[in-house]
């Protein structure tokens, strides 16, 4: 049997308890849609996944793109499933009619990606950084940038990428060397290097745009400095498509995600390489956010999938592989049982179940909060679930990648000595499932942000909605007779504010360092109490239906 990715089970109880579409279809944005259009996409998109683009997993694995003669080129594969992506609105999903998009909920969105990266997240990333990148264009740019640019990548025909990150600087965006030096009208030269830029270079699509920062000749040191541009490798002059000395000059060999080829680009070798400004000079990294708290939510969703894929790969085994006897039960002649009669695979079995679909209810959570924060009509409302989004967005990316990892471990471990091998694709979806701990900030980076930003931001408003919100599920699941689970949820709540107030002293009292020696444990700490909060949530519905 093939592998589901996810259960119909599953993927019903979210669309009722967190994507919630009745509400959504009262909205007037999406008012032209209906419940059963929502439910016809997702069936729709699920089939594609476990039919179509879930049996490429193993051939773009163990067949990564080739380098030859200064170009990628990817499985031919890639070619053949990327427009039906496009079609089912992998890329445009939830941008509006207008652009030519699908103006689908962010949350309707989000639950139909999870088939989709659960059976290739390789194939899949090429659709959404286009997405993410195209949007940037959408938001920032002019008519004329949206008109060259964008309408070709939502409509599939040019590909996209972000383009951040030099060989020297890493993470530390403000040490960028890359250049732009004014040529007149939104024009600018354009000169240096990029790495580890995924998608950066393949053979499917005619264009590839790089949304490059860079700094303007003349302009400030560090983050203020910094502008962004939309850099073609094919620039349009007329009719045409020339070369815009933008090359491909090494692919970086992975140990996941091999069918999508993260790549070094070099600017300008001949002084012919031509960036549009993207809005104003000097705001860069500001719009540059947009795309990366969107890829940091779809790391988080990426998290969830690939944990599920390897989750239900070990299920299938445990009730297939027949190996030793229950204790207690090993008279004469019985014969093995399925290894899932044993206790300890059981438990590694809840633990995985428990880190997948919670997982999978926080990230469905800020894609709801997203929509709220954007199109709700209540101005106080979309205030409270902007924060609450803005706090969760690192969470919201490092649960899923840290502990789905934990949650792939175990699937290699029911295997067992199958498990490390490629017989089996466990193997590969853990080697998969550590890239996403590491891409749009490492969970170091995100607990920095967690502690140092986002937990004190507007005099710590949106840590007191959090708790609002964990005070209220445990109020609802205590009133569905649930009492062991609201006092679980509320001693975790009453945990973290005990550490957020004790840290946020030591912030308060000048000891920076010491506060943020803790931001990787303060993070864990949020994870868990958040995620106990998903759970509690669910556990009340759950009552709710029942009854």
């Amino acid at each position: 049997m093939a592998n589901p990715l996810f259960t119909d089970e599953t993927l019903r109880f979210m669309f009722e308890t967190w994507v919630r579409p009745d509400e959504l279809l009262q909205w007037p944005v999406f008012g032209e849609h209906e419940r059963e259009g929502f439910e016809l996409h997702l069936q729709t998109v699920t089939r594609f996944a476990r039919e179509t683009l879930w049996p490429t997993f193993g051939e773009l694995d163990r067949e990564p793109p080739r380098f030859e003669g200064g170009r990628v080129f990817v499985h031919p594969r890639v070619h053949e499933v990327y427009p039906t992506m496009v079609e089912l609105g992998a890329v445009a999903g939830e941008r509006p009619f207008e652009v030519g998009g699908h103006q689908l909920p962010r949350a309707v969105a989000t639950l139909a990606s999870f088939p989709l990266m659960a059976a290739n997240s390789s194939a899949v990333g090429f659709a959404y950084l286009t997405g993410g990148a195209a949007h940037l264009i959408e938001s920032f740019g002019d008519e004329a940038l949206r008109e060259t640019f964008m309408r070709r990548m939502y409509e599939g025909q040019w590909t996209g990428t972000m383009a951040l990150t030099e060989p020297q600087a890493g993470s530390a965006l403000a040490d960028l060397t890359t250049s732009a030096r004014p040529l007149g009208e939104g024009r600018y030269a354009i000169r240096g290097s990029k790495i580890f830029i995924s998608g950066g270079d393949q053979d499917f699509s005619e264009n590839i745009v790089h949304l490059t920062l860079a700094r303007v000749e003349g302009a400030p040191a560090g983050l203020r400095g910094v502008s962004l541009f939309a850099v073609p490798r094919l620039r349009p002059e007329g009719e045409k498509l020339v070369f815009n000395d933008v090359h491909t000059s090494q692919v970086i060999h992975k140990i996941g995600w091999k069918g999508l080829p993260s790549v070094a680009l070099s600017y300008g070798e001949k002084d012919d390489c031509v960036g549009w400004l993207v809005g104003s000079e000097g705001r860069g990294l500001s719009y540059m956010f947009q795309m990366m708290n969107g890829a940091r939510i779809f790391v988080g969703a990426n998290g969830v999938a690939t944990a599920s894929a390897a989750y239900h790969e070990s299920l299938a085994y445990a009730r297939e592989r027949r190996q030793g006897r229950p204790l207690g039960r090993r008279e004469a002649g019985e014969g093995p049982v399925a290894i899932i009669e044993h206790p300890d695979v059981r438990r590694m079995l809840l633990r995985q179940k428990a880190i997948v679909e919670g997982g999978m209810a926080l990230v469905l959570h800020a894609a709801r909060l997203s929509d709220t924060a954007e199109h709700h009509a209540d101005e106080k409302q979309r205030e409270r679930a902007a924060g609450l989004l803005d706090l969760l967005t690192p969470v919201t990316k490092s649960f899923p990648a840290e502990w789905g990892f934990e949650s792939n471990a175990l699937a290699v471990q029911i295997h067992g000595g199958y498990g490390y091998t490629s017989e089996y694709p466990v193997e590969a979806y853990m080697r998969e499932q550590k890239l996403n701990s590491i891409h749009e900030g490492t969970t170091g980076i995100q607990g920095l942000d967690l502690l140092g930003r986002k937990m004190v931001a507007r005099g710590g408003a949106d840590l007191r909605t959090l708790v609002e919100e964990m005070t209220g599920a445990a109020s609802e699941a205590r009133g569905h007779g649930l009492e062991e689970i609201a006092a679980a949820l509320e001693s975790a709540r009453d945990q973290l504010v005990a550490t957020s107030t004790a840290l946020g002293a030591r912030g308060m009292a000048g000891e920076v360092d010491a506060m943020m020696r803790h931001s990787d444990d303060y993070l864990r700490l949020v994870c868990i109490a958040v995620v106990a909060w998903m759970w509690t949530v669910m556990a009340a519905h759950s009552q709710r239906a029942l009854a």
